[in-house]
């Protein structure tokens, strides 16, 4: 299985090498390739690129303009039901701006296991994801 890390330059943390680490034991047989764009609207072109040759592809890009990340995730979901392949669009504000270094290592950490969780969910546990209804016992 072959998973494609695509990321923006300009993020403010590289969550891509514990990402790796953690999956790569998660997961046997696991190839991974990492890509950065230079530009944000790059991303949709590099996803498009990377689908020929990969079972799933994560893109987590943190961007300060709102009008932009919403551009990038509806292009996502374009290439994504083009090219049949998965794509994890994280594609939000960046929040690790102004973080002193110990708020900064534990995000980056909560990020790294938390991704890793849900990309393991996705590919091999979509049951997980079921609703549940609510209770309403006492």
């Amino acid at each position: 299985m072959k998973i494609t890390f695509l990321g923006y330059k300009d993020n403010s943390v590289n969550i891509f090498p514990g990402l790796a680490k953690v999956l790569s034991k998660k997961i046997s047989g696991l190839e991974l390739e990492e890509r950065f764009v230079p530009f944000a609207e790059d991303i949709p072109i590099v996803a498009l690129e990377a689908s020929e040759e990969s079972d799933f592809i994560f893109v987590f890009a943190l961007l300060d303009d709102e009008e932009m990340a919403d551009f990038i995730k509806k292009k996502l979901i374009d290439v994504e039901i083009g090219s049949k392949t998965r794509i994890l669009k994280v594609v939000d504000s960046d929040e690790f701006s102004g973080m002193d270094e110990e708020e900064y290592l534990d995000k980056k950490d909560k990020l790294i296991l938390d991704f890793s969780d849900l990309i393991v969910k996705i590919l091999f546990n979509e049951e997980s994801f079921l609703p549940k209804d609510k209770d309403f016992s006492l």
